[in-house]
Order: structure tokens, then sequence, then C-alpha cells
């Protein structure tokens, strides 16, 4: 029995029953899984549509392999399992790609896809041996397209209870992110207002007659409350403050001197839309803004500080500094 043979059905609300909640996140998922195999196999790759089937795979030409478990709010940890398609290829770009391999790049980009839309993303874990499964599974067909129309179909499995395991998963994250983006929302207003409040010129209200309650409580809520008595209040006692000691610095550089600083030396920059990216091959020359014998830069934790010329130490690449910048720009915290 092929993989070809099975009962395919385009992934819609029926097909994916409790699991077609997640159809709205598809076109993004589908974005990610394409990108991220993309940049594996260091050639564009397009995926096509989904497809869904269930059962108990028994006797296909190629056997299931276990590949990265993942654990959803709430359940258990889930295993993924995965086949290629025998009547289709098995090489991207020219590399090949095992079943396992492809389900693990499409585990680990759904993976950042969730964490991107809902904050959460699927905890991945060591592959659950797969073993003969008895219950039933849910499937999925994935086929892969490079540039070069190279063709591979992968066959995802699931236990079939994963459907609604993920659907609660994602109508309660949507729940969480909505409750976060609210409260996010509310704090500039409630910061606003209580700024307003703290400018607003403390009312003048007459003096409260003696043993009167009737001129509120400072709260402005007008409902009234009884006068602060005189007996309540005293004076408040603040131990006295010393002067900092003069002709000391206001900090202590030596202190540092041991920290260990992170340096790259910066040969040029460019911009490249994502189609140049995906597009990138073993080969390929990228074009930076810089002439040849140019100086180089030297950043220390992304930031500029010196530039130099780049020589050879002992067949190691070294830079001779030319040009630093003065001790008190370095010291200068970045963005001022």
């Amino acid at each position: 029995m092929s993989w070809e043979s099975m009962d395919w059905k385009t992934a819609d609300a029926q097909s994916l029953g409790a699991g077609a909640s997640i159809l709205p996140l598809w076109p993004m998922l589908r974005s990610a899984i394409a990108e991220g195999i993309s940049g594996d196999a260091l050639c564009p790759v397009t995926c096509g549509e989904l497809a869904v089937a269930s059962g108990t795979p028994e006797g296909a030409a190629t056997p299931l392999e276990g590949a990265s478990s993942f654990e959803l709010l709430g359940t258990d940890r889930r295993g993924s399992w995965a086949a290629l398609d025998s009547s289709k290829g098995n090489k991207i770009g020219g590399k090949e790609y095992s079943a396992a391999r492809l389900q693990e790049l499409v585990m680990e980009a759904a993976s950042t896809a969730f964490e991107s839309i809902l904050g959460e993303g699927l905890g991945l874990g060591a592959p659950i041996p797969v073993g003969s499964p008895q219950a039933p599974l849910i499937l999925l067909r994935l086929p892969l397209t490079s540039v070069d129309n190279e063709e591979v179909v992968l066959v995802s499995a699931y236990d079939a209870a994963v459907a609604g395991e993920l659907a609660a998963h994602v109508v309660a994250l949507q729940a969480l992110t909505s409750d976060a983006s609210a409260t996010t929302a509310a704090q500039p207003v409630a910061a606003q207002r209580s700024q307003e409040f703290k400018a607003a010129p403390a009312p003048q209200r007459p003096a409260a007659p003696a043993g009167g309650n009737g001129y509120g409580n400072g709260n402005g809520n007008g409902n009234g409350g009884a006068a602060v008595s005189a007996s309540n209040v005293r004076p408040v006692s603040l131990s006295e403050l010393t002067a900092a000691p003069s002709g000391q610095p206001a900090y202590n550089i030596d202190l540092l001197l041991g920290v260990n600083l992170q340096v790259a030396v910066e040969i040029g920059r460019t911009t490249l839309a994502i189609r140049d990216v995906l597009a990138l091959t073993p080969g390929s020359i990228v074009e930076l803004d810089k002439l040849a014998g140019e100086k180089v830069d030297v950043l220390i934790n992304g930031r500029p500080i010196a530039s130099g010329e780049v020589v050879v130490v002992d067949e190691n690449f070294g830079v001779r500094i030319t040009d630093v910048v003065s001790r008190q720009q370095r010291l200068v915290p970045q963005g001022r």
C-alpha cells in the first residue's frame, strides 16, 4: 500500500473536525514551515495544499519514523511520526532528507509560529518511539516543491485526539493573549489618569467646624467623613542627610575591567529582500557596501569602537587597529 493511495481529503472544517479551529492560522503556519525548510535546505521551497486522512496505516510502503514530541496545555506529551511518500523523491536543494528530519523542521517552524502568534510554543522534546501504533491516527499530507522542481511529500502522523487538544490549546492561548492585551492597553490609560490626578491642584476646602464631619474624607467623592483630629497629627522625624565625599568619580571603571565582551569585525553591510535570501546557495556572491581595501569596523557588543585593516597572523585573520573612538565616547551609554 502506498501513502498516495489512501483516502486523502482537503483540510477543511469537515475533514479536520474538532481541529478545524486551526484553519485560520494555517496560512501563517505554512509560511513558517516553508521558510524553515528553505533555510535548512538553502533552497526556496513552497508548501502545497494540506490533505487529511485517518486510520492505522499498517502495511504502508514506507513505515512511520518517530520525530519531535510536543506538549499542549493540560495534556500529556504527545508524539509525532512521519514518513515520505515513496512515489515522490527525498531531495530538496540536492540534499537528501529523512522523514524524521523534515518532521522536526515542520514542528520547529510550527512551534515558532505559535509562539509568535499566541505567545506559547509547543514545548518540543525528544521523539517517542512509534512501535506499531494501534490507536487511530490523524494523518496530514504536505507536498513540498523546491525551486528546482524537486518534489517531496511528507506524511505526518499524530494521535487522533490531538486535533481536539490542539483546538483547545489555541482557544486557551487566544483568550490569554486577549486578556494580556487588554491589560497592557489599560496600563497607559491608568498611568495617564494617575499623572492627571497628581498634577491637579488640591481643592481649597473651608475649615471644618470643631467636631464637624460634613466636608468629605479628602478623596473628592463627596461621601463625607470624620475630620482629622489634631491629637492624631505629629511632626515627621527624618534623619540628617550627609553630603557625599567630594573629589571622587561617580563610577569606578576598574571594577569592570575583567568583564568579557563580544568582539566582531564587520567588513560591510547590505540589504536583501526575502526572496533573495531564500535564493542563496553555495557559491552565491553577496555584494557589500564597502570597496575592496577599505577599513573594516571593529564592534564591541554590536557597537562600533574602532576601525582598522585586515592582516594575517600565523595563518589566522586579524585586524590592525588604525582609528579608535575616544575613551569618553566609548563610555557614553548607547542611545545618548
